[in-house]
């Protein structure tokens, strides 16, 4: 193979920006730099987030696509399992092998005997590496980890000025493996006065934590933010999730210097290293303790925990350092 080769990206779901999705998109860009690359998705086209457009041209992924789009210098990178599993289903089909490269971005418990891999088999976690051998059986030798990498927006817009409080910031969907309605009923009642928690994002459990929250002082639920515009307002970044592919959350407060907080999740710890970037609890009763002696933003300890964290993220969590990762397997 070499660099003539077109990198076809294959992902399911456009509705919404951030997570897979964006991922997907980014290497299509960044692997087909000389030509408007190609994203084959089932997401119907009238539904596809608008800022996507000008970014790919989407065909609908079916059979007839990847017949017409299959040549000897194509690589379908395949973004999520079911698409993965129909491209080695067309393959037999068409009598015809397919460069195929899965990524898988998340760890799952259901669907094994459904579920097909090729050769090549990316894992963005340690994580979701060891769910691959441990449930799916996929052969370690054909997994390669390659922790996702984002461009480097840091900023100093919008710094928070008062240094009393400690505000935490807790971004993604809002949902039962998020566990942000579970870490308001552990710990409401339970928080030193100076701690605030600042829930970002939407999804199934909105309700019930706005339900939660309406009459706390501590706990506060803020909508969509623009990280790049609004990191600097806190001073901590949360996720306390029961499962996690590679949390883009704490690669953003990596890149803005942000010590994290976070459980023992093996994909987790791919990011956060207790005591070095921020603070590990294995439990509620940990967190609670931890959460009332943080470091104040204006210590030494924060400035540390600042410091490592943002020299974490230009060491492993960069886009050039992704896509090299990436032109090393494709390209080899």
């Amino acid at each position: 193979m070499n660099n003539t080769i077109k990198i076809i990206s294959v992902y399911p779901n456009f509705l919404n920006k951030g997570g897979a999705q964006d991922v997907a998109l980014q290497l299509a860009e960044k692997l087909n730099e000389e030509v408007m690359p190609v994203v084959l998705t089932e997401t119907h086209f009238a539904e596809i987030v608008p800022d996507y457009w000008n970014r790919a041209k989407f065909v609908s992924f079916g059979w007839k696509a990847v017949r017409e789009l299959a040549n000897d210098n194509t690589v379908f990178l395949s973004h999520h399992r079911k698409s993965t599993s129909l491209l080695l289903l067309f393959s037999f089909l068409l009598r015809k092998k397919l460069h195929i490269v899965h990524v898988a971005h998340n760890t799952f418990n259901n669907l094994r005997f459904f579920s097909f891999f090729p050769k090549t088999v990316v894992a963005v976690s340690n994580g979701v590496k060891e769910n691959l051998i441990n449930y799916f059986h996929v052969p370690a030798s054909h997994i390669i980890v390659v922790f996702n990498g984002i461009k480097d927006f840091r900023n100093d817009r919008n710094v928070k000025a008062d240094k009393s409080e400690i505000h935490i910031l807790l971004s993604g969907r809002i949902c039962t493996v998020k566990q942000q309605v579970e870490i308001v009923r552990q710990t409401r009642g339970k928080l030193a006065a100076h701690i605030h928690i600042f829930f970002a994002g939407t999804g199934s459990d909105l309700e019930v934590l706005k339900k939660e929250i309406e009459n706390e002082s501590q706990y506060h639920y803020i909508g969509f933010v623009d990280i790049e515009e609004n990191l600097n307002r806190y001073d901590y970044v949360c996720l306390f999730s029961q499962k996690e592919g590679l949390p883009l959350s704490l690669i953003e407060g990596c890149m803005f210097g942000k010590p994290l907080i976070t459980n023992n999740l093996s994909a987790v710890l791919d990011v956060n290293e207790a005591g070095e970037t921020g603070f590990v609890f294995p439990d509620f009763g940990s967190l609670i303790q931890g959460l009332n002696n943080l470091p104040m933003p204006y210590s030494e300890e924060y400035r540390k925990l600042s410091l490592n964290a943002r020299l974490k993220y230009e060491k492993v969590f960069t886009e050039e350092r992704m896509i090299k990762k990436y032109k090393e397997i494709i390209f080899a």
